[in-house]
């Protein structure tokens, strides 16, 4: 039996809006997960035998970092997704960009450039988003991360009705639709732009972008990790979506919990209750969601 690769989390902005809440889990050694469609509860193990990595997702590593010591009391086997796309226009309640990177350098400097990706995702093209203005941002991003950063995933948003909803009710914009020929020439373009920074470019379910100069995203990679940290973790498959190419984790987060208030989440149905989950969830609750309904499952 492997150890389990956490996700912390693709639902929600843990290391931003819950490193209190995780302290609390890993110093009890577990937590609850509500399942998505069944509404149980999930207990999943967090002692030190149980974790073999944790791989963070985050918009703002800031109230994580001065707690890195005591979670590396579980586990010194971390790994770090940072979504830096200085798109505060649909990214509402976000840091500025500037700030974000003086925390990715401070993290690869602590670990290693090798334990981070840089997400520049999703790329939301709307009526007053251009293309254009994406690729400048890119740009003033890679030139910040020059030499920290090696890789970057990139995507483009999905029209999913939530987050047509959301961009109606929140925004001005309007999206504007990017057929896949032309969704890979901008990919080219940033292949090109992020090389001259020394950056692969990586495309998560997004196949169409792939090329000479586009590679596969593989967001939780059990083989990478196994290597970068000398560790024996899980490499079977267990894509999440259509196009995925990760390999199995458990996700600790919760739908509707992230309070960053980014118009195109698929993880936020609800943007009022997102918004406000935060100050509500206690940090020394066993789940980051626990309806009274939910029924514990072994």
């Amino acid at each position: 039996m492997y150890p389990q690769v956490i996700s912390a989390s693709r639902r929600t902005d843990i290391p931003a809006f819950y490193s209190e809440w995780l302290l609390y889990r890993l110093a009890e050694g577990f937590c609850d997960v509500l399942h998505p469609y069944n509404r149980k509860l999930i207990r999943v193990p967090l002692k030190a035998a149980d974790v073999g990595a944790i791989v963070f997702w985050s918009k703002n590593y800031g109230p994580l970092l001065p707690k890195l010591e005591q979670i590396e009391r579980t586990t010194k086997n971390l790994f770090f997704h940072f979504t830096i796309t200085g798109n505060r226009d649909l990214e509402l309640r976000v840091p500025d960009f500037r700030i974000a990177v003086k925390d990715y350098l401070h993290l690869a400097k602590r670990y290693s450039p090798d334990r981070l990706v840089w997400r520049f995702d999703p790329l939301c093209i709307t009526d007053k988003l251009s293309f254009e203005v994406h690729e400048k941002r890119f740009a003033a991003c890679a030139e910040l991360l020059r030499g920290h950063a090696f890789s970057c995933i990139i995507s483009f948003a999905h029209p999913y009705r939530k987050m047509m909803h959301n961009l109606r009710k929140y925004t001005s914009h309007t999206l504007t639709e990017v057929l896949p020929e032309q969704q890979k020439a901008y990919a080219d373009r940033l292949a090109a732009r992020a090389a001259r920074y020394g950056i692969r470019l990586l495309a998560c379910c997004n196949d169409h972008l792939l090329s000479d100069t586009v590679g596969k995203a593989r967001c939780i990679d059990g083989g990478r990790l196994s290597l970068l940290f000398h560790a024996a973790l899980d490499t079977r498959s267990a894509a999440s979506r259509k196009e995925c190419g990760c390999t199995r984790s458990i996700d600790i987060g919760a739908y509707d919990t992230c309070g960053h208030g980014c118009v195109y989440c698929y993880a936020n149905t609800d943007q009022e209750k997102a918004s406000t989950a935060p100050a509500m969830i206690e940090p020394a609750s066993t789940a980051l969601s626990l309806p009274s309904a939910c029924q514990l499952s072994a």
